[in-house]
């Protein structure tokens, strides 16, 4: 059932006064309004589909119907009121959602909401005030930053939704190569017309700007920041709003003897050609536009020059109801129209003292910074007699171990990025006797530049001299097979355990599946009792009293053959042998199975399927807890690609409520497939496909898999 039919279905309902509405009516509606909002990107629409949901079951009259039916919906419905403005919608639409959220606010089943309800029924309502003045042709104080205004048609709305006032925030900075554009958000509708139109905006920019500025960089990196980050960005339409943004922030840049200011609140619409030439939009899309605008902020809208007439019209038609409703219509031919214009863009000459101010100010701060470095390193050249390990860096071939003024104390050959370095090197005290030493796994031999042993942990003293080493070399047995020795060795954490400080380090099979955490005295480098064995390589991980029970727990993220999964867990630290709960045919023989604290799978997405990935990817070095937020957070990697973040995961600090955070390259890789029909929708940044990702996250309770509504 289209959009379209199921709206007419609801309206039916409510318009025949003769027929009650029965629950089993409700029950089909409440499935379809799931499956509506799940494949709706429009937040005007999935607002549109509550709202007349939500009119139907209060027609009703009944307080059991409508908490059976709109309980479920309220996070989603108050989530949907939250991005809604009244800026760009007709004000009759407003009020009917303004004095339907009055009435949620009224009923029970929205009570733990009723805050938040407040908020939105408070904003909205500052921002009707705001409008209403402003449709009666009153003047207001406005102390926001004067922007290049430009609307944005949302196309799955219906057509009280005219539209979104958007603008933009530029940086720029200096570039190596090549010109650099870098678009916030890039979501999927950053296509091509809007790519060649900001290249376009640029190139136009820059020449104007070249009779200002003298001997200006050869290339740049810009950042184009769409300030409500909507979402549906498309076309070239903000060809205009695009050139002046760049303008303004690159005499700001150079900071040259003039400068320009956008005057008062302006929105522009029309794309530019590479002559400058404004480009029309088309009569629907001018209507919808003026529209938008008429009930916004905006005084000045400055147009396409054949398009006038479609725009004079729209406007008459909209003062019949708000006839001292101050908009100008400006029609303009090319970007000169715009520039010559002092009542848009106000060019004028800066005040000497206040552009020498701004020089020095800019070149001042690298001028101290060069003076500062040099007292730096002579400071380090005659003084610096510290040989105290502080912090370590890694070029890719050679750790280097410096101090705390950053001299190089000595170093040792091993192959890691400065990122992960902390995975295979780590600074500790290991005697309290204030000198560090450090721990390194994966040391390659000076002579052939191979690893001494991927499983041999060694621990080196302030000096760099050695002072004990061990090798993992632990045999265990699955159904599957008896698993080598052939393991790789890397640093979990550091812990005072049982009076001892110890060493955790994770363990994983190079040929094979099985993984371990153990324990190592941190002074002798003894083997300790506790060692905890997978059925997946363990990645990352941390230590965490995760139940405040006084009893230290290791938390982390891996992976799971038997399931095929990315796995998070967590168990209390103790003295025993023990195995992961897995398969049958994967589980590591001859120790009980563990009792986790926590145990969660992560499921493949429909693009890991596409790509026909066994387990899904893990992004390194992204493993994190977040002791202000309450979360721990990692994130899976998209498939045939480098490391990148695809799907992000934010679990709570309760071990239940989880939160899925969306990658802007996955987005737009995954994006593409459904725009080819090569996947289905919901499309990816939407909490209907966030929703699809939720229902399939699986958590060990007493012996079973379950879904996070049976945990509690």
């Amino acid at each position: 059932m289209t959009i379209l039919l199921f709206l007419n279905k609801i309206f039916a309902l409510k318009n025949n006064s003769k027929k009650k509405t029965n629950p089993i009516e409700l029950e089909s509606l409440r499935s379809e309004l799931i499956e509506k909002t799940l494949i709706t990107s429009s937040n005007n629409l999935r607002l549109f589909l509550y709202h007349n949901f939500f009119e139907l079951v209060f027609t009703l009259n009944n307080s059991n119907l409508e908490e059976a039916f709109l309980k479920e919906f309220i996070d989603d419905y108050l989530n949907s009121i939250k991005k809604y403005e009244v800026w760009g919608n007709d004000p009759s639409l407003t009020k009917k959602i303004f004095e339907q959220l009055n009435c949620i606010g009224d009923h029970s089943f929205a009570a733990e909401h009723i805050t938040a309800l407040n908020l939105e029924f408070r904003r909205i309502e500052l921002q009707s005030i705001k409008l209403t003045k402003i449709l009666n042709g009153d003047d207001f104080e406005d102390e926001e930053e004067h922007k290049a205004f430009f609307p944005l048609i949302d196309y799955e709305a219906q057509d009280d939704f005219y539209g979104t006032v958007e603008s933009v925030t530029v940086r720029i900075s200096k570039a190596a190569d090549v010109d650099n554009f870098i678009i916030v958000p890039s979501e999927k509708e950053i296509e091509k017309r809007l790519s060649e139109q900001c290249r376009n905006s640029w190139l136009i920019a820059l020449n104007i700007s070249k009779q200002y500025v003298k001997n200006p960089y050869k290339h740049h990196e810009v950042i184009i920041n769409f300030d409500k980050k909507e979402g549906f960005y498309e076309g070239n339409s903000l060809g205009i709003a695009l050139t002046l943004s760049f303008l303004e922030e690159i005499l700001k840049f150079y900071n040259p003897t003039y400068l320009i200011k956008l005057v008062d609140k302006s929105a522009f619409t029309g794309g530019l050609s590479e002559s400058g030439e404004i480009l029309n939009t088309s009569e629907y899309i001018i209507q919808r536009k003026v529209s938008a605008i008429f009930f916004s902020e905006i005084n000045s809208f400055v147009i396409p020059k054949p398009e006038e007439n479609y725009a004079l019209f729209t406007l008459k038609q909209l003062k019949k109801n708000y006839p001292n409703r101050n908009l100008k219509l400006i029609p303009a031919e090319n970007i000169n129209d715009v520039l010559n214009r002092r009542d848009l863009v106000d060019i004028r000459k800066q005040k000497a003292v206040l552009r020498t101010a701004k020089f020095v100010k800019k070149n001042w701060i690298s001028a101290v910074a060069t003076v500062l470095l040099a007292l730096f390193f002579a400071f380090l050249f005659v003084m610096d007699m510290d040989d105290n390990p502080e912090s370590l860096y890694s070029d890719g071939n050679k750790l280097f171990v410096k101090n705390k003024n950053g001299k190089i104390l000595w170093t040792k050959l091993v192959s890691v990025s400065d990122t992960y370095h902390s995975r295979v090197a780590k600074i500790v005290d290991i005697d309290n006797n204030d000198l560090n030493g450090i721990i390194i796994c994966g040391e390659r031999e000076p002579r052939t530049n191979l690893i001494k042993n991927s499983a041999m942990v060694v621990c080196y003293n302030s000096g760099g001299e050695e002072v004990w080493n061990y090798i993992f070399q632990d045999t265990v047995v699955a159904d599957r097979e008896i698993l080598n020795t052939e393991y790789t060795v890397s640093i979990l954490d550091t812990v005072t355990f049982q009076g001892q400080k110890t060493l955790l380090v994770y363990a994983s099979n190079c040929p094979s599946f099985s993984s371990a955490i153990f324990c190592l005295d941190l002074k002798t480098g003894e083997r300790l009792p506790g060692t905890f064995w997978a059925s997946g390589h363990i990645m990352e991980g941390t230590v965490k009293d995760i139940d405040n029970d006084g009893k230290k727990d290791i938390v982390g993220v891996g992976y799971e053959n038997g399931y095929e999964d990315l796995v998070f867990f967590a168990y209390e630290l103790d003295t025993l042998i023990k195995v992961r709960p897995t398969m049958e045919q994967y589980l590591i023989r001859n120790y009980p199975v563990s009792k986790m604290k926590s145990y969660i799978r992560f499921p493949k997405t429909d693009f890991d399927n596409y790509f026909k990935i066994r387990i899904p990817g893990y992004s390194m070095n992204n493993f994190s807890k977040d002791d202000n937020n309450l979360k721990f957070k990692f994130s899976s990697s998209i498939p045939n690609s480098s490391d990148q973040s695809a799907v992000g995961y934010e679990i709570n600090y309760d071990l239940k409520n989880i939160n899925i955070v969306i990658g802007s390259t996955f987005r737009v890789q995954r994006d593409t497939l459904v725009a080819h029909g090569n996947l289905n929708q919901p499309y990816t940044d939407t909490e209907g496909y966030k929703n699809i990702i939720k229902s399939k996250i699986l958590y060990w309770k007493n012996g079973n898999w379950v879904k996070r509504n049976e945990l509690d």
